[in-house]
């Protein structure tokens, strides 16, 4: 805003003229304008009837010239009146006012205030009110000077005068209450709310008095007070003010009971208001208590039709995968005391961490489903983010303390995260990289950063569960249709196809075998199911076998650790004081890719020069895609780039503090479309490995 210069003379006179009640125009300027007024606080001011307001409140203001757009008055004064009328009646309405406000209101009344210069260029006018008398009625007008000696008409009802009645009580400040996993609400009090032991609680907060034209005089808050309205109450964490510390709270976390934090907030009325949130915290339960194992189904059966047998029958299918998981049941010489009936849910089942803390162990087959998998999308208990907005991981509070986790199954830990159509691959996750731009178009390549309640900043990445629990530093898919190769501008699919790049079978890593003391507890190599991957079965049979086959389809195995991209990022292992060599991951399952099998096949058959034999180097990458393959015995082209990768594994990251002290097992596949019965074995191996009783 910028100040006219005055005309000294002008106004001058002006002043007087104001002061005596008389007209105030100046001669041979009959078009000039008033200046006009417009009441910033309280709002929600209405012609239509008086305004409610507390004892104590400051009245702000702003005004404007119209004959110099951009401009603030010169002066400006105030009066403030009891409405009352020459009967001693209260002016109440709109009404009343007009017939009764010239017997309150007057020019050259003694309760106005000494003309002042107007605010400049902060253009606010404050008029402070303290003490009124509640059930009142009052009268504040606001008179301006602008510098042509015009003044504003100050009688205009709720516009430069304001009616006003005082009610003591009836004004709160408005506190609205987030924490990161809990929710935002401006509710006082909601029902109780059911946490996990070990969940952290980080809470926040502001308040308001606008609503009312009052301000904050102080916030505080406490955990489990006996009196908020004793100021010296040992739950209070800090004293009463509007300091930084006043908006949020220090990190809680509890293990049981059930606690209730406080906020209480005082404007400068002395109005309180006490905002409280109530938790019953469900605690881990002894071991000796426990189930032994609970089995959940996170596979959405969609009726694709796809994986069709010889007969043309689906098998990626509830009903076959179902039957393939129920060996578990001790009936059928599975995990003793496992019953299907009891201890397994559906994809469509709610499952809380009350669910799980009463078993010692977790099996959990998994792919990912943008809206079906309910343990992850459910709007309450959900484990995946939503708008990028993470949600409590309850089932890493449950490894951390409560028990194992198995978690198996293409796409299992990709349930972890939000879908979205523009991912770039490898994840990797302790990085601030966030976007990167082809052609114009941006990709997802990492996961930003979050503000936390306290106003730091930190990486969102190391936050998700695959870093932050499963212990793994990147992840990556074998042929993906709806996900990006870092850098690239088509689907994965296309730049490294499931002929040549998906996953075949699966080799126990050498090294795992020995410190495990495998045995023949597990096959050394695993492959496929003959019934689900028949067609490779028959062409290897009849040695028709073909890498472009156009009907392998398993394109979504996850590996981890490993960049097979140009991505630059690095990928740092992650270091855990219990895992084997320091590290919190150790690779179990090593994969074999499908042109590595052919190759094979083909070498046993005497072609040993096979692919150069059979494809000239356009043509394989027609075949294979352009970035599938890699050099093999110092031959180019000769391996997939996905063959070797880690696609199972234990994680160490949550031994410390669990019951059994073992490992947790995270397998990239599916273990239904391989081999049943060394699959089954496999799995046997985990959950005896975990401490449970296994039939043979």
């Amino acid at each position: 805003m910028q100040a006219k210069n005055p005309t000294p003379i002008a106004l001058a006179a002006a002043l007087l003229l104001a002061v005596a009640g008389a007209p105030v125009v100046r001669a041979g300027d009959p078009g000039l304008l008033r200046p006009t007024v417009q009441y910033t606080n309280p709002s929600g001011i209405s012609a239509t009837g008086v305004k409610l307001v507390p004892p104590t409140i400051t009245i702000e203001a702003s005004a404007s010239d119209p004959d110099a757009p951009g401009s603030v008055p010169a002066r400006y004064r105030y009066l403030v009146k009891e409405a009352i009328d020459a009967q001693g009646q209260p002016i109440r309405t709109p009404t009343e006012y007009q017939l009764h406000h010239q017997e309150v209101l007057a020019l050259d009344d003694p309760g106005w205030t000494a003309w002042q210069d107007y605010p400049h260029p902060y253009n606010r006018v404050e008029i402070p009110l303290v003490g009124l008398t509640d059930g009142a009625y009052y009268l504040v007008s606001l008179q301006i000077l602008d510098f042509d000696g015009l003044s504003n008409d100050p009688w205009l009802y709720q516009d430069s005068a304001l009616h006003l009645k005082v009610i003591d009580g009836f004004f709160r400040p408005l506190v609205v209450l987030s924490e990161p996993f809990l929710g935002t609400s401006s509710a006082t009090e909601t029902v109780t709310i059911e946490i996990a032991g070990g969940q952290p609680l980080n809470f926040s907060w502001t308040a308001s008095a606008d609503l009312y034209g009052a301000d904050i005089a102080s916030m505080r808050h406490g955990w489990d007070l006996v009196d908020p309205d004793d100021p010296g109450d040992p739950g209070w964490a800090v004293p009463p003010g509007l300091a930084a510390v006043n908006g949020y709270a220090a990190e809680r976390i509890f293990q049981e009971g059930i606690h209730t934090f406080t906020v209480r907030v005082v404007d400068t009325a002395g109005a309180v208001t006490l905002t409280r949130r109530t938790l019953r915290v469900v605690p881990y339960v002894d071991p000796a208590f426990q189930f032994d194992l609970l089995v959940l189904d996170q596979v959405v059966d969609e009726n694709v039709q796809t994986w069709p047998d010889r007969n043309g029958v689906p098998r990626d299918d509830e009903s076959f995968r179902n039957s393939f998981w129920q060996f578990l049941d001790a009936v059928a010489g599975g995990a003793v005391g496992f019953d299907w009936n009891r201890d397994w849910r559906d994809h469509a089942d709610l499952v809380e961490f009350s669910d799980v803390v009463a078993y010692k162990a977790v099996l959990c087959y998994a792919r990912f489903h943008d809206t079906s998998q309910r343990l992850f999308t459910d709007p309450l208990a959900g484990l995946r983010p939503v708008n990028d907005q993470d949600r409590f991981l309850w089932l890493s509070s449950y490894q951390a303390r409560g028990g194992n986790v198995m978690l198996v199954g293409d796409r299992s830990l990709d349930s972890f995260h939000e879908g979205k159509p523009n991912y770039m691959i490898p994840f990797v996750y302790d990085t601030a990289e966030e976007t990167y731009v082809v052609n114009g178009q941006p990709y997802v390549v990492g996961f930003g950063s979050v503000q936390l309640p306290d106003g730091s900043t930190v990486l969102r990445g190391p936050r998700q569960y695959a870093y932050a629990t499963a212990g793994i530093a990147a992840l990556d898919w074998t042929a993906p249709a709806t996900k990006f190769i870092y850098g690239r501008p088509t689907p994965a699919r296309f730049d490294r196809t499931a002929d040549c790049v998906g996953l075949k079978g699966l080799v126990l890593d050498g090294v795992f075998a020995a410190n495990h003391l495998v045995g023949g507890a597990i096959p050394d190599t695993i492959w496929t199911d003959p019934e689900i991957d028949w067609r490779d079965a028959d062409a290897a049979a009849g040695d028709s076998l073909s890498l472009a086959s156009g009907f392998f389809p398993f394109r979504d195995d996850e590996f981890i650790d490993a960049n097979i991209s140009s991505r630059p990022t690095p990928i740092v292992a992650q270091d855990c004081l219990d895992g084997p060599g320091g590290l919190c991951v150790e690779p179990m399952f090593r994969g074999v890719s499908r042109f590595d099998y052919v190759r094979e096949i083909k070498r046993a058959g005497g072609d040993a020069d096979w692919p150069q034999s059979e494809y000239a180097a356009v043509e394989l990458e027609s075949v294979c895609g352009p970035l599938a393959l890699t050099a093999y015995e110092g031959e180019p082209d000769r391996s997939a780039r996905t063959n070797g990768q880690v696609y199972g594994f234990l994680s160490y990251k949550s031994v410390a503090d669990k019951p059994s002290g073992k490992a947790d097992v995270y397998w990239g596949f599916d273990p239904y479309r391989f081999d049943h019965e060394s699959a089954r074995q496999a799995v046997r191996w985990a959950l005896d490995y975990f401490g449970l009783q296994i039939g043979q």
